[in-house]
């Protein structure tokens, strides 16, 4: 019996102990605080690498360099901003349903290589460049759903004439939807009292990481614990979370 139950531990501890530590790797790697939280360093620490990852990454700097150019010209952060994410970049929607939530649609440095994202990746990725050029965006939250919202340009108010926000459809290369649109599109959803309210960089990836997680919940539901641990970590106050949680942890099996 004890030779059974040696032959059967040498069996499957090597092959789990490499599953948990993958999976819990990304909570090692991010050590910070939420108020802390950069969009490019979560974007490196999702992948596994170094939080100075991007540093390196060739098609991120040519990017940065196309918009640096394009608003040297025309004096326009949101034209510039737009012609980089859906000219330069030429950023397709990758499809709905399970295309836009797959992981190459939702982690932004995938999104660089594959050209193709969902919601996420797309605001995600805008975001890291408004991170870096001190654009005015943010990201706006509806059921299933998130926008870009374009608000001032260098703490100048925009043209009377114009209207002082700009909503960005991330599957629409930037198409413009009023709010008033968005919750009629949306009306069907589940809310929570989050919408129309900007992400903080703390709670946009911890809803990042409540969607790996929910890759994850039907087949393997320790990895997705630990993708929704780092989004309760994140963004304690998004009732999906705790919800998922609790499903997970009741298809974990009975030996473990």
């Amino acid at each position: 019996m004890l030779a059974r139950l040696s032959s059967m531990f040498s069996r499957y501890f090597w092959p789990l102990l490499v599953v948990l530590l993958a999976v819990s790797l990304t909570l090692v790697l991010w050590t910070g605080r939420p108020e802390n939280v950069r969009y490019a360093e979560m974007a490196c620490t999702f992948e596994n690498r170094a939080p100075a990852c991007i540093d390196s990454v060739r098609d991120w700097h040519e990017g940065l360099a196309f918009y640096d150019s394009s608003l040297s010209v025309t004096g326009d952060t949101l034209a510039s901003l737009k012609a980089l994410l859906w000219e330069f970049w030429n950023i397709e929607f990758a499809g709905a349903g399970e295309a836009s939530i797959a992981h190459d649609a939702v982690l932004p440095l995938r999104v660089l290589e594959t050209r193709r994202s969902g919601c996420m990746g797309l605001a995600w990725l805008a975001m890291m460049v408004a991170e870096a050029r001190g654009i005015p965006l943010e990201v706006i939250l509806l059921p299933g759903h998130v926008y870009l919202r374009y608000g001032k340009d260098d703490g100048r108010v925009l043209a009377e004439s114009a209207s002082k926000t700009v909503n960005l459809e991330p599957n629409r290369r930037g198409y413009t939807y009023t709010d008033e649109d968005y919750r009629e599109k949306y009306k069907a959803g589940r809310w929570t009292g989050l919408e129309f309210k900007p992400l903080t960089p703390a709670q946009f990836t911890g809803l990042a990481a409540f969607d790996m997680g929910n890759l994850y919940l039907e087949t393997e539901p320790t990895r997705a614990l630990r993708w929704y641990r780092l989004a309760g970590d994140l963004f304690p106050e998004y009732p999906g979370i705790s919800e998922n949680q609790k499903i997970a942890k009741s298809r974990l099996p009975d030996k473990f």
